[in-house]
């Protein structure tokens, strides 16, 4: 068989080129740390990979949107709990109250009350990074409108909220509401109005001014409240454990990413060492080939 005089020189070019981009290949996982720097590295790893960075962005955002619940949720419950302390409050003036001899002692009452009706509608119109925690989705104005009598007395109030608060997405097929509902909110509309009743029974200035039907008005409120606060202490509890769920979820993937992009840093310069030393000893080799002729042998 016949050789010609250049298979050797294109052969030694073939593997030196081969040689060179493995070579550069190593260099470059060697200073990144990563296995695939382009699709063309590995085009299922790299599928696999761009799919699990997609996941951890909706991840990332469902992270955001249990924030923002969580912080409307704590509101929430933060006004509760005051609303409770002005019920608990206006319960024991109930209770209290007949036993006041006098208009005097009645009037002080009313005015406290009247005070505490001030407080708890600025708490049911109470607002959170611009939005109203209990006007549902109509959250541009204030939920609760008041009226009030020639005096500046506030005489009754009335909810012009929505009927439901937004949902946020805490996973594909999980939404929470932080914020109450419609029929809640108007339970605390009622509350201020029978906290209204009451003032006015306080301000008639008469023996046994506040009856049976007051104070178990005044019960059902709290009972009310008391019941809104689990409900909402349950839409933590979800929050939290949906939010535990995301983390984990987004901790795996980090990982599983991790181990399909990054390289074995030690293999892999033990590698790229193996790589160079082959590359050397091809030019020193091609070096003597190149140099030798016919005439060596005469």
């Amino acid at each position: 068989m016949r050789v010609t005089s250049n298979t050797f020189p294109n052969t030694l070019i073939r593997h030196l080129q081969s040689t060179t981009v493995e070579m550069n290949s190593l260099n470059q996982q060697a200073a990144t740390g990563q296995r695939i720097n382009s699709l063309s590295d590995d085009s299922a790893a790299s599928n696999r990979i761009l799919n699990m960075q997609e996941e951890k962005g909706k991840i990332t955002q469902y992270s955001k949107n249990a924030s923002r619940a969580e912080n409307i949720n704590n509101t929430t419950i933060s006004q509760l709990e005051n609303f409770i302390q002005i019920s608990d409050r206006v319960g024991e003036i109930a209770t209290l109250a007949n036993d006041i001899q006098g208009q005097q002692g009645l009037q002080a009452y009313a005015e406290e009350v009247d005070e505490l009706i001030e407080h708890a509608l600025q708490g049911a119109n109470a607002r959170f990074n611009g939005e109203s925690l209990f006007g549902g989705v109509a959250s541009g104005d204030s939920p609760f409108e008041e009226v009030v009598d020639a005096d500046g007395n506030i005489t009754s109030v009335g909810y012009v909220g929505a009927d439901e608060g937004p949902e946020f997405h805490l996973s594909e097929n999980g939404t929470v509401k932080p914020f109450t509902d419609g029929d809640t909110n108007r339970e605390f509309g009622d509350f201020i109005n029978r906290l209204i009743e009451l003032r006015d029974a306080l301000q008639s200035g008469t023996a046994n001014a506040v009856d049976s039907n007051i104070r178990s008005g005044l019960e059902e409120s709290e009972n009310e409240l008391i019941f809104t606060l689990s409900r909402q202490g349950s839409v933590q509890m979800r929050i939290e454990f949906d939010d535990t769920l995301n983390r984990q979820r987004y901790t795996d993937l980090e990982n599983n990413i991790s181990a399909e992009a990054d390289v074995d840093i030690a293999q892999t310069i033990v590698r790229l060492t193996q790589v160079q030393n082959a590359y050397q000893a091809s030019l020193q080799s091609a070096g003597r080939v190149l140099d030798s002729s016919l005439l060596n042998y005469v």
